[in-house]
């Protein structure tokens, strides 16, 4: 008898991260859907454009008048102790040695200032960017563009509405070509204090790894959830009645 009714739906869901959640949703007896890569996709034209993010304009002036301080602070700290270096007449040549010594010395000293200050200019250009980065979500969220908010939409409901007790699910694995079936035997829940997979339906596996590549073109065009067409239901049956 095969696994699968007639009646039954076939239903292919992105759990996220490569397949690195499907372990767990196995361990859980569960499964999740990856509203993130949703989120990303929004973003991606932004983070690919987030090097060309000019920081360096801004930062340039305070570079300038810092190292202008450092050069000034330079000079007038050598002068300083040359004054004190104090030796008896004909000692040209040692007098010469220790004022080079001291300045090998100060200009060490001058070279780790400066490493210092440009450690410092990095993290003040990574904090500029994550701040561009927190702005563009702002911005985003109060306005989504019209087709994606449908996508998101209606991933959202089809996993909490469409795929019904029963129906068969089908996961990606972390290994390519590799995933796993189960079939649905809970409603939607969230799960508030879950560490990892807080939207799920309970399920029961019923293979944790089969080989079917026919779906890993799928999961790169649909990313969300796809109900699988007639031919795939198909070739799924033959594969669970072995």
């Amino acid at each position: 008898m095969s696994l699968i009714e007639d009646h039954s739906k076939c239903w292919l869901i992105n759990t996220g991260y490569c397949g690195k959640r499907a372990k767990t949703c196995l361990e859980q007896g569960v499964v999740t859907f990856d509203i993130e890569i949703h989120l990303m996709e929004e973003f991606r034209d932004d983070i690919i454009n987030l090097k060309y993010i000019d920081t360096k304009s801004s930062n340039f002036e305070y570079l300038r008048e810092e190292y202008r301080k450092m050069d000034n602070k330079f000079r007038k700290e050598l002068a300083e102790e040359f004054k004190k270096l104090q030796l008896p007449d004909g000692s040209t040549a040692e007098l010469q040695q220790q004022k080079m010594d001291l300045l090998t010395s100060k200009l060490n000293l001058l070279k780790e200032e400066a490493r210092l200050l440009r450690e410092t200019m990095k993290e003040f250009d990574r904090f500029e960017k994550q701040e561009r980065i927190k702005e563009l979500i702002r911005s985003r969220l109060c306005y989504i563009d019209e087709g994606r908010l449908n996508s998101w939409a209606q991933t959202i409901f089809c996993f909490a509405n469409d795929i019904n007790i029963g129906d068969l699910v089908v996961i990606p694995l972390d290994d390519e070509n590799f995933f796993s079936v189960g079939r649905i035997k809970g409603a939607y829940e969230y799960i508030e204090n879950a560490p990892e997979l807080k939207h799920i339906r309970a399920v029961t596996w019923i293979r944790k790894k089969i080989y079917f590549p026919q779906l890993t073109q799928l999961i790169d065009i649909y990313k969300g959830i796809v109900q699988l067409d007639e031919e795939l239901k198909s070739s799924l049956w033959k594969l669970l009645d072995k």
